[in-house]
């Protein structure tokens, strides 16, 4: 196996053994590539994570002042539809050779789906992830996500509060127990996008392809789930199975992820119903909050939801139908809430459900841990 983003991070000093082991758990619990996890966490910047991105695919890269500055009849040679698919943005033509930002430039079959549909020959360019799906927005009107919206506002307060000029990432003096050469700081963006001479090889990397919903788990019994459970690929599968599992007994289910001072809607059901637009929801833990109660206290909340502004944003954005009583249930990942379940109705009463919510949950925290293992084990 090539050497992996993480490895070389690591091996040239830039984070240290807690700081790998944490951008790990981070990418297992909230998703994303790891160079978003990174950057979120603040342990590289992004410039430097652009170098690093384009060493280890044997690619160029791309600066976000040159990426967000695409002319238009560059940004035309991509339909929409072909540019959300597969994560590419067109930055610079040459005859019949297009060179294309990708959320994942080793991934070799998109590369030749887009050049058999284009007629073009697609050189990748690679770019933080973070800044591509900014560009997506830019130029598709693809809807950014709040994590990313957060971290692209952080990038920018603090490029406006200071503004040093990136030192080029080098190897530490002493190099533990493997020998790399060190990382040269490249030519500026602008430059360094087109400058890819010759055929380059491509580390072959993992694509993780976006699975089915689990249309069926509804039909499950706890000992299927379990064993679904012990196979998932991804977090995604892991909520489906949840959310989907639930849904056949309660009213209402939801999940939602904690980051910082706030809840994030993630996935969420109605009366069999996908919520609308859940995944826009932010409740803040500003004020009185049962989601907040639950975070702060690591324990369950079992009652009826008081009627504060907080707790009002989280039923409103559950499509406004406030509940006699609501069950909710933390899930604690390596001594942290990164999660809360939130059930309402059903035939049977909240509080004979807990033992069992209380067994699921931690057959997904099983689940989880089993994602940073799997992580952990490819990267050695």
């Amino acid at each position: 196996m090539g050497i992996t983003l993480l490895d070389m991070l690591l091996n040239a000093g830039i984070i240290n053994r807690d700081q790998f082991e944490e951008a790990l758990k981070n990418r297992v619990l909230y998703g994303g590539k790891i160079g978003t996890s990174l950057i979120e966490l603040g342990y590289v910047k992004e410039d430097d994570l652009a170098r690093f991105l384009g060493k280890k695919l044997a690619v160029p890269y791309v600066g976000a002042e040159r990426l967000l500055n695409i002319p238009s009849e560059t940004i035309a040679l991509i339909p929409k539809e072909l540019a959300l698919r597969y994560g590419v943005i067109p930055i610079h033509r040459d005859k019949k050779r297009l060179y294309m930002v990708m959320s994942d430039p080793a991934d070799l079959k998109a590369i030749d789906d887009i050049s058999f549909m284009t007629g073009y020959i697609i050189n990748p360019v690679a770019a933080p992830e973070v800044r591509l799906v900014q560009a997506l927005g830019k130029y598709y009107n693809y809807e950014v996500d709040q994590r990313y919206q957060h971290i692209l506002q952080r990038i920018e307060q603090e490029k406006s509060a200071e503004k040093p000029q990136s030192k080029p990432l080098a190897e530490p003096a002493a190099a533990p127990a493997m020998e790399h050469k060190p990382v040269a700081p490249p030519e500026p963006a602008a430059k360094t996008a087109l400058s890819l001479t010759g055929e380059e090889h491509l580390e072959e990397v993992e694509i993780v392809d976006s699975e089915e919903l689990v249309r069926r788990v509804g039909h499950y019994s706890i000992d299927l789930v379990s064993q679904t459970l012990a196979k998932v690929d991804d977090r995604e599968e892991i909520a489906d199975i949840l959310v989907g599992y639930l849904s056949q007994e309660f009213r209402r289910v939801a999940l939602f992820v904690i980051r910082g001072d706030a809840a994030f809607g993630w996935r969420g059901v109605h009366r069999g119903q996908e919520i609308h637009d859940f995944g826009k929801l932010v409740v803040p833990f500003m004020g009185q909050s049962v989601l907040k109660t639950v975070t702060d206290g690591m324990a369950y909340y079992l009652g009826s939801i008081p009627e504060t502004a907080e707790n009002m944003i989280m039923i409103n954005g559950m499509g406004g139908d406030r509940p006699a009583a609501a069950l909710m249930l933390p899930l604690i990942v390596s001594g942290r809430v990164v999660m809360v379940l939130y059930v309402d109705g059903g035939e049977t009463d909240l509080g004979e459900k807990f033992v069992e919510l209380h067994r699921l949950l931690a057959k997904a925290v099983l689940a989880f841990e089993i994602l940073i293992f799997r992580e952990k084990i490819l990267m050695l």
